[in-house]
């Protein structure tokens, strides 16, 4: 889709994320990056590693938000796992947009993370906190 491929294009990776922020958040993400680099089993990053295709990860994601320090760092995790996935990251007021009109959402709540296809096509998505990364469900 069009609109995702724009929004990819404008897309930060990780690192440079990391780097915009205040030294405050960038603490923070750094410490889930540690408990999210535990937490991959050695069989998944095995399989992610082997995942055939091309995909993308594009989180709507913004420096000061408590659920992006938590989950960003694993998303950036399992991206850099798998050499199939590229991983953009864009601020919520560029995706807000494309992201209610194609998910019908009347907010754009952060994180909001949708996968994509190698044409940039939906595949899935999750946003803020889904329940079962919470334990919730």
């Amino acid at each position: 889709m069009q609109d995702f491929n724009v929004l990819l294009e404008a897309a930060s990776d990780y690192n440079e994320f990391v780097g915009s922020g205040a030294e405050e958040d960038r603490n923070a993400l750094r410490h889930f990056e540690g408990l999210a680099n535990e937490a991959l089993p050695d069989d998944v990053i095995s399989k992610l590693s082997q995942l055939p295709g091309s995909y993308s990860i594009l989180v709507a994601a913004e420096m000061w938000c408590p659920d992006c320090h938590k989950n960003l760092p694993v998303i950036h995790a399992i991206a850099a796992s798998a050499p199939a996935i590229r991983l953009g990251i864009i601020t919520r007021d560029k995706a807000e947009a494309v992201f209610k009109a194609h998910f019908g959402v009347d907010k754009v709540k952060i994180p909001f993370a949708v996968v994509l296809d190698e044409n940039a096509t939906p595949l899935g998505q999750f946003i803020e906190r889904p329940e079962n990364a919470t334990g919730e469900n």
